[in-house]
């Protein structure tokens, strides 16, 4: 029966992804917009052809997948910024944008289709140049597993109380960081023993109040994405314990992210209470009244105003094709390209702030708004996000688009050949999504999401053997390629 359930599953699934393509074509076909019909027709493609890997990732059988949908995600996060504002006819959604959509979205609309063409060209290439991974695991035994995330995670813990509650000085607060990233990693270990009742109620208690100080800090920091990616670690942490995802799971999961969303309409009250008047408390009183502000909307609009507030607050911040199509008909007739400059800080990333003390600090959101004029000349504290495809744009134009495309496509798959493999052991694919997390913020520039991929990958190696050195008493196992696993799959009576 186990072996049918997540056959039956998948294809439910995956009939769910392809309704999800179709029903965006139908709409861009109907629906009354200025946008021209062939740009949203376009868009509607975009969006199918972004849905593709989840689509191809669910059609494999569960022994053979990725035990992340890494692609998947990165797939229907470009077509939510990129494909479906155009497919549904709808259009400036940017807080500080104003376009004629009658013609300004059809050059943005084809730059995105480019760049997703690209970047699943790259990921090909790179999976066509370098074979599919062997390697070899070693089972650690659950004793070393609660040993270390126990450690990883109040270390972790401790660090990031730290970096938050206090000035730190510029030179060790990216180590605290990273630092804090072991510690999501820890419990992402413990929440896995947890989902399969290994730990004792002591145990489970540290655990659960780790879980709390993560959330609380990560909500208190005025960034709820830093909420939603550590939820995800969680959930990806459920998903491996259990082996699958149970109803009860599923509906927790949709309610907290509506709430993480609901946040996000309040959030501008509240960085204007504590970051801007510095009217703030500790930590827990912040994460108060984050909440405290949420239930104020909740009173005066309801749950659904509230939630829709936060759907209409995120496509205001995150209008990345509005973003594109406006930087497209300005540069460089308006504004000269910028030539590379802002990928100086993505150099310097790879190297830490304490060994190069005068490293320069990275204000390249206030750069991008004032460049363009979306902030005052005066204004020194809001950031405008420079997502990544645009700012291969903004640089280079449409070529800058194809080439950087191409590269981010390579590093995707070269990521997933490390830490994303069928068949791997567990602690790599907790280790994966920690290290994964950050390269999904495509909505961002390419140095804060793949800035410390580098010198994060070489820390998480350290600790995987770390903890394969004094945990494996075992033989080690083989882990096939892919490519074998499929042979191996084709081959059971009745495939």
């Amino acid at each position: 029966m186990s072996a049918v359930a997540p056959t039956a599953r998948s294809t439910a699934l995956r009939t769910a992804v392809f309704m999800c393509m179709c029903i965006p074509l139908i709409i861009s076909f109907v629906v009354d917009s200025p946008i021209p019909l062939g740009v949203r027709a376009l868009a509607a493609i975009l969006w199918v052809l972004c849905l593709m890997p989840a689509w191809t990732y669910l059609g494999v059988p569960p022994e053979a997948r990725r035990p992340i949908p890494f692609l998947s995600l990165i797939g229907a996060l470009y077509g939510i910024y990129y494909a479906l504002p155009a497919a549904f006819g709808t259009y400036n959604q940017h807080y500080k944008i104003t376009l004629m959509p009658e013609i300004d979205y059809d050059d943005a609309v084809f730059v995105a289709f480019v760049g997703w063409l690209t970047l699943a060209a790259g990921y090909g290439l790179a999976k066509l140049l370098l074979p599919s991974r062997r390697s070899s695991q070693i089972k650690a035994s659950e004793k070393s597993w609660q040993l270390y995330g126990m450690a990883l995670m109040l270390v972790g813990l401790g660090f990031d109380i730290i970096r938050r509650a206090r000035s730190v000085p510029i030179e060790v607060a990216g180590l605290l960081q990273f630092l804090s990233m072991l510690g999501w990693f820890g419990s992402g270990l413990l929440v896995t023993l947890n989902s399969r009742g290994k730990l004792s109620s002591v145990r489970r208690l540290i655990m659960y109040a780790g879980v709390v100080g993560f959330a609380t800090l990560a909500i208190s920091s005025g960034s709820v994405a830093s909420a939603a990616f550590y939820g995800t670690v969680l959930l990806t942490a459920v998903w491996i314990g259990r082996g699958r995802l149970s109803l009860p799971l599923i509906a927790t999961s949709i309610v907290s992210m509506l709430v993480i969303i609901s946040l996000r309409g309040v959030t501008e009250d509240y960085r204007r209470v504590v970051w801007y008047q510095e009217d703030g408390g500790n930590q827990i009183q912040n994460t108060q009244l984050f909440f405290r502000l949420l239930d104020q909307g909740v009173q005066a609009d309801g749950i659904g105003g509230a939630i829709e507030k936060g759907f209409e607050t995120s496509a205001g911040r995150s209008a990345n094709l509005d973003l594109l199509a406006d930087v497209i008909r300005r540069t460089p007739r308006e504004i000269p390209y910028w030539g590379g400059t802002t990928y100086l800080s993505l150099v310097g990333s790879f190297v830490p702030r304490f060994l190069w003390p005068d490293k320069p600090t990275k204000e390249l959101g206030q750069d991008f708004g004032h460049r363009y004029g979306y902030i005052g000349s005066r204004d020194s504290r809001t950031a405008i996000n420079l997502p990544i495809l645009v700012e291969f744009y903004v640089n280079f134009g449409a070529l800058g688009v194809v080439l950087g495309m191409i590269i981010v496509g390579m590093v995707y798959r070269l990521v997933e050949r490390a830490v994303n493999n069928p068949g791997q052991d567990e602690i790599l694919s907790l280790a994966g999504i920690v290290l994964m997390i950050p390269l999904t913020n495509i909505e961002s520039d390419l140095s804060l999401g793949f800035g410390g991929l580098v010198m994060n990958g070489i820390a998480f190696w350290l600790v995987l053997r770390t903890i394969r050195r004094t945990s494996g008493r075992g033989p080690a196992r083989e882990v096939v390629s892919s490519h074998h696993l499929k042979r191996l799959l084709a081959q059971r009576p009745g495939a």
